[in-house]
């Protein structure tokens, strides 16, 4: 699993940083809508990323020679810090959401106050769409007396909007990347840019008929909101939120003639890079075999020297045929031929399963190699030092 995730970082934080900077500096000037829907660029990237194209298979001849001695260092499982590291990162933050959500989910008590079902709550400090199945606008305790009535309709209207969208969606979905690859900062940045076009996309489509007055309205509730808004990190979409604040108060106050040169431009290069994505994944048609030859494990775990061998004094070998997987890892190994039979065998497949091999890498693609060779000589001395 860690693997496949390591894999999808290089292409998914390329597409990162291109949409993180079209947000925080060309947003308003694509326009809006059309920068809420290039967000798509990532669930497409990492589609295209793991497409099943026809993987090239680099064939081996390769055979390398170990000595087994009387004493190996025993086999162990190595402990693999970056996993645990990893797996650590993914409890904490599921942790953290679950009780968060977990709390608020207990806090909902339906309001009749308001023409649609709304509930209300005392954990929250600003108006939400909660729940991925089911989703419900939740408002604070004191909502009808901190917004007037205009803006009470105002900022419903924005809450449904963010259902239309689908947005509750959208946010489960950024919020399990997130947690799945939580050491990439480029996307605990990208989630932030992406939440802030998820705002303005609402409030676009909310104030697109509203008067002055409605859009001034509008415009001192998301101030208020920002004021009292939480910094928990959460899958569901929050009316407030500082951090975008500036950006959404001058979209209302100031607004900006959309560039169709840039938004063309940002639609032409968000194509160019789901197709290099593709292209870095073609297989490539020649491949250097002298350098697929000099495969060399970077992991490698002694058999046990079998104790009836060493009993009755028995020395031998064991030739083994084996391929290389994309991760670098072991696999199909047969025996080739054992002298003498069936003494070695076990401990030798035993070992060489646990053996790992840097992955062999042409134009950008891990590449299979198969049928290479190995053989473990097992002595009861160490070899003489030359």
């Amino acid at each position: 699993m860690i693997e496949w995730i390591v894999n999808q970082q290089a292409a998914l934080s390329i597409a990162l940083v291109f949409l993180i900077l079209l947000e925080r500096m060309f947003c308003v000037r694509v326009g809006i809508g059309l920068m809420y829907r290039l967000w798509l660029l990532v669930p497409l990237v990492l589609i295209v990323n793991n497409l099943p194209l026809e993987d090239a298979v680099v064939v081996t001849n390769s055979y390398a020679r170990y000595v087994v001695n009387v004493t190996p260092s025993l086999a162990k499982e190595d402990v693999n810090s970056l996993f645990i590291a990893w797996i650590s990162g993914i409890i904490v933050l599921s942790l953290y959401t679950g009780y968060h959500s977990l709390k608020l989910l207990r806090s909902l008590r339906k309001s009749a106050c308001f023409g649609r079902p709304v509930y209300v709550s005392e954990v929250v400090s600003t108006p939400l769409l909660f729940g991925l199945i089911l989703p419900k606008i939740v408002v604070p305790t004191d909502f009808d007396s901190i917004f007037e009535p205009t803006q009470q309709r105002l900022i419903l209207e924005h809450e449904n909007t963010h259902y239309k969208h689908g947005d509750h969606i959208w946010n489960a979905l950024a919020l399990l990347l997130l947690i799945l690859c939580w050491f990439n900062p480029f996307i605990w940045l990208g989630v932030r840019s992406f939440r802030t076009s998820q705002e303005l996309a609402c409030d676009n489509n909310v104030l697109r008929q509203k008067t002055f007055t409605e859009r001034k309205l509008y415009a001192k509730a998301l101030v208020q909101c920002a004021e009292h808004t939480s910094v928990h990190l959460t899958s569901y979409p929050t009316l407030g939120g500082k951090s975008t604040m500036l950006k959404r108060l001058n979209f209302i106050t100031k607004p900006t003639k959309v560039s169709k040169t840039l938004a063309v431009t940002s639609s032409l290069l968000a194509l160019a890079l789901s197709a290099n994505t593709v292209l870095a994944k073609l297989p490539q048609q020649t491949v250097n075999m002298q350098k697929v030859n000099e495969a060399m494990p970077v992991k490698r775990v002694d058999p046990v020297y079998p104790a009836e061998a060493v009993e009755n004094n028995q020395e031998g070998s064991v030739t083994l045929q084996f391929d290389i997987n994309e991760d670098g890892a072991t696999d199909n190994i047969t025996i080739v031929e054992s002298k003498p039979a069936n003494i070695f065998n076990d401990s030798a497949k035993t070992a060489l399963a646990q053996w790992q091999y840097k992955p062999r890498i042409q134009g950008g693609k891990a590449q299979r190699q198969t049928d290479l060779l190995v053989q473990l000589d097992f002595k009861l001395s160490p070899p003489a030092q030359n």
